[in-house]
């Protein structure tokens, strides 16, 4: 026998041996799923959210989106209003064009009973002259047309030219602020210019004296040698001239190629600067947002233990005290004065892509519900990750069935199980359901991720009504062998109208998957934020790598250069120099005395130089911190601020000038249109003229040979004007009366959104003298505690605004509580019906509010309003 219960999650069957099997494993097996009256029907995950009768009304102060809905209501009264008024006007326009054409057809009446040929001639020549009048007019009408048509495509024209123009003059202008910033910033840095300068001029002096040193010593060698041995000393003076030759072609050739390399490597330092920039763009631009959620290990050890120990209440007691402060740790929580928790709220991260993307919260497309699901599996994931258990997976066929679970699903309060076992009856799979429900409307993808994110948290810590059966399923922890479990997660969501949103989590499990279901396992995967941060910083990481090799590089290329003109240089002075000695050979000329002297003189200076560069190298040492680069970005700073100041300077020219035709051609269109309008009013006025006079030439006329039948129609005519009259004076009574019924309803409506307003004021001012006065009570009973002696503090009306501690007679009192900086308390339930409410209400994060009422009793009873609270179910 098995006794029979509903709730929560799908259905199973319960042995009165504590076996449990699947429905659709009974269905393998051959055995008949008939319930009987003593079986039971047990939820997957059990047991489900208790709610209070749903007849129960509990009073409620009018929300702002109350007090918006009966403004709301007002406006339409007023706009019925408005529409009414102009039913009234045409009736009455409509009276007054029929009592003119009584008038007209009363004087054609007398004009038909004594016509005349002499009339009738009249009459047509007054017809043919306002005719000739209509078709000037219509030809004014017609090149009023035209005027304005090209005013106004000239206007619109230069309305695109003013766009442009205001589109460069902001470019300009934040480009020369832009350019502005970076002068200003690069300025503030240390001018080592006069010390870099020195130091250069220091070091090519060393190089030349050191040289020049070289140069005396070989000149005073070969003077020697001269004087010894003329022949030989002619012949090593042109093996010299030979080789400085040779060496000066060398050193032209390395020269060349130095310079070429350093503009290679010049260019990949411009090419690997680009690719830097564009990384930290990317990296700056990246729209990624992250929410963590990270375990207590007490928790997760009193989790454990509480699911395989039985469920005592006293570990329940436990993980409820621990879940409190939990939520406390990561947001705000408001307890009730039993300890209950009203609300929290939990801080949220969301991108603007999600922030700005809206949904159909009843018909999300696929791509929506995949990303929806990843976000929940990957919250799902980081709690079981921590607690050891093994990852949900979001699958395609997971994603579907919540698909179609959401759009077919009709229950309100609790779960439709009768839809959950047709949908999974027809997937050949057992599901299980949990379901978050949110009191507003959601319309953005960051809407519903914030609400799930509250629901994980709701299932994970305040779930001990559920007896944590909504953790258990978080977690799968030791699921059972015939049990369905969120092995495989997809979500989707419905709104149910003037109700709440329903976000629903569907999973299975491979033990209650069906042989020949039709369940797709294809995984659905994306990156997850911090790969995608990752991946970004790796990008970055690598440019700068390329960037800093490539400077490097550089700067070698600068180096190779330098020396390589030094070298080129030295050559050049070489080959001058062994020319000359050649030269003194030859003619007798070498003085070895004065060559002696020179010697001297170069090594003396050398030694000075040499002591002067290396205290202008001690001193730069000091000031130098990468200032050449910084001053060499100062000058191309300012050099681009002078360019982009020239640029705003001809863009605002351009605007300028730009506006002012735009208001020369818009002065023209105005002028444009009056004539037009004032040309329709004249076409109007002649059409009419013209055809009152062609109607009474033609009535004449006809009168002259059939007088009684004109007069006959004519009568015809006023008879029929005059009922039509009627009728419409009676419409017009019948418009008025209406008008006046709803200008008593706007009226109505007017006070009744009057009145929400002021009480919904009212009783926001009742809501913060009570948060007033309960901190008071709990300061004054934390120096209670404290071996203090409570004293009230007041102002100048005898108003209590703190409470300070009268044995403290040395200590400054300053009264914050209840003003506008105290951003520390929030009002808790009130004791009516607060642990009922606290079980109902759906958690309220993030900058949603949530009020419970805290009027007096009788207050609201007069009022007769009412709420409900929606719960977190599972």
């Amino acid at each position: 026998m098995m006794e029979s219960n509903t709730q929560g999650h799908g259905t199973i069957k319960k042995l009165r041996t504590g076996a449990v099997i699947s429905t659709l494993a009974i269905s393998a097996l051959g055995v008949s799923t008939g319930v009987s009256a003593n079986e039971t029907e047990v939820a997957v995950n059990e047991p489900a959210t208790r709610v209070v009768a749903k007849d129960g009304v509990v009073p409620k102060v009018p929300s702002q989106a109350d007090v918006d809905k009966a403004k709301a209501e007002s406006d339409r009264a007023n706009q019925d209003v408005a529409k009414q008024k102009e039913v009234v006007a045409s009736t009455e326009a409509n009276i007054a064009t029929a009592e003119k054409t009584i008038a007209d057809t009363t004087k054609k009446v007398e004009e038909a009973s004594s016509v005349t040929p002499e009339k009738v001639a009249e009459a047509k020549a007054d017809a043919e002259k306002k005719a000739s009048e209509l078709a000037t007019a219509e030809k004014n009408v017609a090149d009023a047309d035209k005027s304005v048509s090209a005013t106004a495509e000239k206007v619109a024209d230069q309305t695109k030219v003013v766009s442009n123009a205001e589109k460069t003059a902001t470019a300009t202008a934040n480009k020369v602020a832009d350019a502005q910033k970076k002068v200003d910033s690069l300025s503030s840095t240390t001018d080592t210019s006069q010390l870099e300068k020195e130091v250069a001029t220091l070091t090519n002096q060393v190089a030349e004296d050191t040289k020049a040193v070289e140069t005396a010593q070989t000149n005073l060698d070969n003077g020697k040698k001269a004087q010894s041995n003329k022949d030989q000393a002619i012949k090593d003076a042109q093996t010299g001239v030979s080789e400085a030759e040779s060496t000066l072609a060398q050193a032209t050739t390395a020269l060349a190629n130095a310079k070429a390399d350093q503009s290679n490597k010049d260019k990949a330092v411009t090419t690997a600067k680009d690719d830097l920039d564009r990384a930290k763009e990317e990296i700056a631009d990246a729209d990624v947002a992250v929410n963590t959620i990270t375990l207590n290990p007490e928790y997760m050890a009193l989790l454990k233990e509480y699911l395989t120990t039985g469920k005592p209440e006293a570990l329940s007691q436990k993980l409820k005290e621990q879940g409190i402060r939990e939520l406390q740790k990561t947001g705000t929580v408001t307890l009730t004065k039993d300890g209950e928790i009203y609300r929290y709220d939990l801080p949220f991260n969301s991108t603007k892509k999600d922030q700005n993307t809206k949904v159909d919260i009843n018909n999300l497309d696929s791509t929506v519900e995949e990303d929806l699901s990843l976000f929940a599996a990957d919250l799902i994931n980081q709690i079981r990750n921590q607690f050891g258990t093994e990852p949900v997976k979001v699958t395609k066929g997971a994603v579907k069935i919540a698909h179609e679970v959401a759009r077919t699903s009709k229950e309100i309060d609790y779960h439709d199980v009768e839809n959950l076992d047709r949908v999974g009856e027809e997937n050949k799979v057992l599901l299980s359901e949990l379901i978050g429900n949110d009191i507003h409307k959601l319309t953005t993808v960051a809407e519903i991720k914030q609400a799930i994110y509250n629901d994980v948290y709701a299932m994970l810590y305040w779930d001990s009504h559920a007896r944590w059966g909504h953790a258990k399923q978080l977690v799968r922890y030791q699921p059972e062998p015939f049990m369905s479990s969120i092995q495989y997660v997809g979500v989707s969501t419905h709104y149910i109208e003037g109700d709440v949103t329903k976000i629903h989590y569907l999973g299975t499990s491979d033990n209650v998957i069906s042989d020949g279901s039709t369940f797709d396992k294809t995984v659905v995967s994306a990156p997850t934020t911090a790969e995608k941060v990752a991946k970004l910083q790796e990008k970055l990481s690598l440019a700068q790598s390329t960037y800093d090799e490539a400077l490097k590089a550089s700067e070698e290329a600068k180096t190779a250069v330098q020396s390589a003109q030094t070298a080129y240089t030295n050559a050049e002075t070489a080959l001058a120099t062994a020319r000359t000695h050649l030269s003194n050979v030859v003619g007798n000329k070498i003085d070895v005395s004065a060559l002696e002297k020179a010697l001297a003189n170069a090594k003396d200076k050398l030694a000075q130089d040499t002591q002067a560069l290396q205290t202008a190298k001690e001193s730069l040492a000091l000031a130098k911190s990468n200032a050449t680069d910084k001053a060499k970005a100062l000058a191309e700073a300012k050099t681009a601020l002078e360019t982009a100041k020239a640029e705003q300077s001809d863009a605002d020219k351009a605007l300028e000038t730009a506006k002012g035709e735009l208001e020369v051609l818009t002065k023209a269109h105005d002028v444009a249109v009056l004539a037009r309008k004032s040309a329709g009013q004249e076409l109007a006025r002649k059409r009419e003229a013209s055809k009152e006079a062609s109607d009474t030439h033609t009535v004449l006329e006809l009168a002259l040979t059939h007088r009684d039948e004109v007069l006959k129609a004519l009568e015809k005519e006023l008879t029929d004007a005059n009922a039509k009259l009627g009728v419409l004076r009676a419409e017009l009574e019948t418009a008025k009366g209406e008008l006046a019924r709803l200008e008593g309803i706007a009226e109505v409506k007017a006070r009744g959104y009057e009145n929400f307003k002021q009480l919904k004021a009212d009783h926001d001012a009742y809501l913060a003298e009570q948060q007033r006065l309960q901190a008071l009570k709990d300061r004054a009973e934390e120096i209670r505690k404290a071996g203090g002696q409570p004293k009230e503090v007041t102002d100048a009306n005898g108003k209590v605004v703190d409470v300070v501690d009268a044995k403290a007679q040395n200590k400054a009192v300053v009264a914050t509580v209840g003003t506008k900086d105290d951003k520390t308390y929030q009002a808790p339930a009130k004791d009516t019906n607060a642990k009922a409410e606290s079980k109902k209400q759906l958690p309220n994060t993030g900058t949603k509010e949530t009020m419970l009422g805290l009027l007096g009793f009788s207050l609201l009873a007069s009022l007769g309003l009412g709420y409900t609270k929606k719960n977190l179910r599972k």
